[in-house]
């Protein structure tokens, strides 16, 4: 009777050691993915990027003094980065592309950032475009959620 009962405790404790273990392993990769890409777009330590927030394997890191912004999108086979001055910018806007009449779609997130004249910068985030390859699935108004949340994190530092 004992032996069952080892066994079976043995057993339940890999059920759930095992998933915890590559949970953890996981988000050291992702963690260092970050510091890698933060350390290599730092600019000779100009820009003291802080992480913000994380959600999704995407991650939003910002320099509140030297005003500079990193968006790291890692749900593709080849990391997705942009960064941003945010020196001379006013603020930003989330952008969304649905098919027509179709509002529960959404093809394309975007932050389009505007400068201080106005007008739109040119170089804005995509957060989700429906024709690029996702490894993880991805679905556009989680993503659209994101950025507008992401949005009030960036209005925050302006």
């Amino acid at each position: 009777m004992d032996t069952s009962v080892i066994i079976i405790g043995a057993v339940l404790l890999l059920i759930v050691v095992i998933p915890v273990y590559f949970v953890i392993r996981a988000n050291k990769t992702d963690k260092n993915k970050i510091n890698a890409l933060i350390a290599q777009y730092s600019q000779n330590n100009r820009y003291r990027f802080q992480l913000i927030a994380s959600q999704n394997h995407k991650a939003l890191a910002i320099d509140p003094q030297n005003r500079g912004l990193l968006f790291m999108d890692f749900n593709l086979k080849e990391p997705y980065v942009a960064f941003r001055d945010l020196a001379d910018t006013k603020g930003c806007a989330v952008a969304t592309d649905n098919p027509h009449g179709l509002t529960n779609i959404v093809k394309k997130v975007e932050l389009i950032f505007f400068s201080k004249n106005g007008l739109s910068q040119g170089n804005d985030i995509l957060f989700h475009d429906k024709a690029k390859p996702y490894i993880v699935p991805v679905y556009g108004y989680e993503e659209q959620k994101l950025a507008e949340q992401w949005q009030e994190l960036i209005h925050r530092y302006l």
